[in-house]
């Protein structure tokens, strides 16, 4: 299934989260581990702005730079050097990459619709700026994480149902869990523990 402009659509939320942050928010922390902000709307513009190829030749640069063989510590490098544009450039490549999306030009997969959405929720969350989605589009990047799931988080689905209180879905078995739909696909991405997204 082709996920354009519901990528195209999360984008612009996003970017225009972004065009209103104070330079203090650019530089704040994510939730996405050791990235600010700013380096997390980097990966964007990279991980979904690029083609494979461009993105195979950025990882291989990366490897030569640093002399690492771990694909996350190049998609790290790639993605901060990305960052390093000024705000208003980084917002207007968001803009026209959610343009091409829309258009339905590229990678349009549910994989770049977790990444624009779970990468979306690192800085919106954050900063406590929700952003709205439609709910098929949070479900299906919550279940898009279901076969990737670490075990203690299936431990927790086996026994458990994690309810989106927000957006009429739910993953899992057992008794409910309530939360919003951002905070099961936080959960679910290894974001936030479960007592602290959920409750």
């Amino acid at each position: 299934m082709r996920w354009g402009s519901e990528i195209a659509d999360v984008l612009v939320r996003v970017s225009g989260v972004l065009e209103s942050l104070t330079p203090a928010q650019w530089e704040s922390q994510s939730l996405c581990e050791a990235w600010r902000v700013r380096d997390v709307a980097g990966h964007i513009v990279w991980r979904l702005g690029s083609s494979p190829g461009e993105m195979l030749r950025d990882v291989g640069s990366a490897y030569r730079a640093g002399n690492s063989l771990n694909p996350m510590v190049a998609f790290d490098r790639v993605s901060v050097a990305t960052a390093q544009a000024e705000p208003a450039d980084l917002v207007r490549r968001i803009r026209r990459i959610a343009a091409i999306k829309l258009g339905g030009t590229g990678r349009t997969g549910v994989s770049e619709l977790a990444e624009a959405l779970v990468h979306g929720y690192d800085i919106t969350a954050a900063l406590g700026i929700p952003i709205e989605v439609e709910p098929r589009v949070s479900e299906a990047v919550a279940r898009s994480r279901l076969p990737l799931l670490p075990l203690t988080t299936r431990s927790v689905l086996s026994r458990r149902s994690l309810v989106a209180t927000d957006a009429a879905w739910r993953v899992g078995s057992g008794p409910a869990i309530p939360g919003t739909a951002a905070a099961i696909v936080l959960y679910l991405y290894g974001r936030r523990p479960l007592a602290a997204t959920l409750h």
